[in-house]
């Protein structure tokens, strides 16, 4: 079995490769994903579900830590039980490389699966905003990856796209650097490499202070504090006041989404580092928004999407006032 890891800050578009993935792969292959997210409610998984294929959700920590005995299980039962060829892991947007090959790097385990190639997704427009904020943590997401997807090439100049191409390598000058639009790249190369490809990847040695055997973690993690929460997203929303709440997000919002309706049609709303996306859904989900970042202040977010999610309404009652 082969398990294909994939890495990328919140929102730049690992889903977007997985649901690429599943549309090419899911047919010609015994496939799974394993998806983690930070927050409390999986939206991720919502967003692939109903492909005929196992979906396995992780949430409330990240696999690099807190969840790295649940990662292990969930593998060998997808393996053992349902007899799947191939996981991809869709680590989240907070998740350490480093922390979680060493988790994969148990011989036992490693006797029965292969690992890699490791594929990062970087948000190519807001890369060196990024990394001026993140810092380390960031960098080691590129650092380690055997491919680097310099994505949303069609929201940055060329210029831009080169200076952060020659910053990527520079961190990483091992790696295949590929642009995408959509993550879409060639994905025999993605999932399986080439001849010259890690295939053999050699994973670090496990290191008793990670995690013991029964995945409890001891506090080896690098990753950045991050919380989140969730508010119910029931109401008849207008498209322009969401548009407005979103931009007016400070900048400690790293990401939202979730499900919404907007104009009388279910949304999916995903929204990050400034960059907001509404995407009509064709399936009616839970309406819930899921808020990621640093030093938050829920009360003051939760306030001000009240009035957006009260909608129509709301709006109409407030001007004839």
């Amino acid at each position: 079995m082969r398990v294909n890891l994939l890495f990328g800050f919140l929102g730049s578009g690992k889903t977007t490769l997985v649901r690429h993935i599943l549309a090419e792969r899911a047919q010609q292959q015994r496939l799974a994903v394993i998806v983690n997210e930070f927050g409390e409610v999986g939206i991720d998984g919502a967003i692939i579900e109903g492909r005929n294929i196992d979906v396995v959700e992780l949430t409330s920590g990240c696999l690099c830590c807190t969840l790295k005995g649940s990662l292990l299980n969930a593998i060998e039962e997808l393996h053992e039980v349902s007899g799947v060829d191939r996981v991809v892991v869709e680590a989240t947007g907070v998740a350490q490389p480093e922390d979680m090959l060493e988790t994969l790097a148990d011989p036992d385990f490693r006797s029965n699966v292969d690992i890699g190639p490791l594929v990062t997704v970087v948000n190519a427009p807001k890369f060196s905003r990024l990394l001026d904020g993140l810092g380390d943590f960031y960098s080691a997401q590129i650092a380690n990856a055997d491919v680097l997807l310099l994505n949303k090439i069609d929201l940055a100049t060329p210029a831009e796209l080169e200076s952060v191409r020659e910053q990527v390598q520079q961190l990483n000058p091992k790696a295949t650097v590929l642009f995408t639009e959509q993550c879409e790249a060639d994905l025999g190369f993605l999932l399986d490499g080439d001849e010259s490809a890690l295939l053999g990847r050699p994973l670090p040695a496990a290191h008793g202070h990670a995690d013991d055997a029964h995945g409890h973690d001891h506090g080896h993690t690098t990753h950045p504090p991050v919380e989140s929460f969730v508010l119910e997203a029931n109401g008849n929303a207008e498209r322009s006041e969401v548009e407005r709440f979103f931009a007016e997000l400070p900048d400690n919002v790293w990401r939202a989404k979730g499900f919404m309706l907007i104009d009388g049609k279910p949304a999916l709303v995903q929204f990050a580092s400034g960059q907001l996306d509404i995407t009509v859904s064709d399936v009616q989900h839970k309406q819930q928004m899921v808020f990621i970042g640093s030093g938050l202040d829920r009360d003051a977010v939760e306030a001000r999407f009240a009035s957006v999610r009260r909608g129509k309404e709301h709006a109409s009652t407030a001007r004839s006032q």
